[in-house]
């Protein structure tokens, strides 16, 4: 299984996809940034200014590819969240707890990021 993510309307560069062991990186640094939040965890860090908020998309979207509906609102959210986390360090944090974290992992959130910012002139996306 893997996740496929497509802008709601079509536009180029519409589409991106992450498989399993991907996901549970990023979904991890989602958490820890306060952008995904639910499911029975909390973040650990607690960094202060990435609390989760009202805005904070809820984790069950990022656990499936169940066709999920990322709104614009929320993918905005969450790219901004990705991007305050790694400038705070937190994503270097959350690697230094995984034996097996590639150092790609950097590069999938900040493609990720991008991914969400482009995606909220597009009504944001699904999750399939």
């Amino acid at each position: 299984m893997g996740y496929a993510f497509r802008f709601e309307q079509p536009a180029p560069g519409g589409t991106f996809s992450f498989n399993n062991w991907q996901m549970g990186f990023v979904r991890e640094i989602m958490r820890e940034a306060g952008a995904a939040a639910g499911q029975g965890l909390e973040p650990a860090s607690r960094t202060p200014g990435l609390e989760p908020t009202e805005q904070t998309a809820d984790m069950e979207k990022f656990l499936s590819n169940g066709n999920w509906h990322v709104s614009a609102e929320e993918a905005g959210f969450i790219a901004t969240r990705l991007r305050l986390a790694a400038s705070k360090g937190v994503v270097a944090e959350v690697l230094s707890f995984f034996d097996d974290a590639p150092d790609d992992v950097r590069q999938w959130v900040s493609d990720f990021a991008d991914f969400n910012e482009r995606s909220v002139a597009q009504d944001g996306y699904r999750v399939r």
